[in-house]
Parts: C-alpha cells; structure tokens; sequence
C-alpha cells in the first residue's frame, strides 16, 4: 500500500480518473510509504494544518508505478499517469 498525501478540508475519494499539477509539471503523481509519510509532511507540508493520506493499491492501478530515488536517496513512489477510482483505499487523517 502507498500513499498519497494532500492537504486541506476533509477530502473525498474521487469518482474520475484523479490527476494532479505534478503529473503535468513533472510526469508523474507524488506518493510516499507509510513510513515515510511523517517525513514527507515536514518537508513539503510544514505549514499546512490538516494533511490526509490516502492510500492506494498499486495491484489496482492502472498507470504505471515506479520507485525512484529522491534528492535523499531513500526511494518513493512515483505514479506516471491518472490514478484510476479503484486504485483508491481509505482516507487517513495523518495531522
């Protein structure tokens, strides 16, 4: 199971194909591993008040995912494409 963490009101899992400015900026959607989370939060979330994660489950996946090493170089997964609605699990309040 991965994670995709977002920050805000209490979010809802989407019904369409999900996207996010990442995928087009980048080419690819940002997630980490549970462990990883807290971290991650830190680094890019610090100032945001409520962070939630949801988790999704790469069998269900339908755009590919890969792991790769970030400037750390602890690997993360990165998924190149819309994150299909099946694909997610439950929302968690992480902070």
């Amino acid at each position: 199971m991965i994670l995709h963490l977002v920050a805000g009101t209490d979010p809802s899992a989407p019904t369409t194909p999900y996207t996010h400015p990442s995928l087009e900026a980048e080419g690819f959607i940002h997630c980490c591993f549970q462990h990883q989370a807290l971290k991650v939060i830190d680094r890019f979330f610090p100032k945001e008040g409520k962070i939630w994660g949801f988790e999704i489950e790469p069998s269900a996946m339908t755009s590919e995912l890969r792991l790769e090493p970030s400037s750390n170089g602890e690997c993360y997964p990165h998924i190149y494409g819309p994150i299909n609605p099946a694909a997610f699990g439950k929302r968690i309040r992480i902070r």
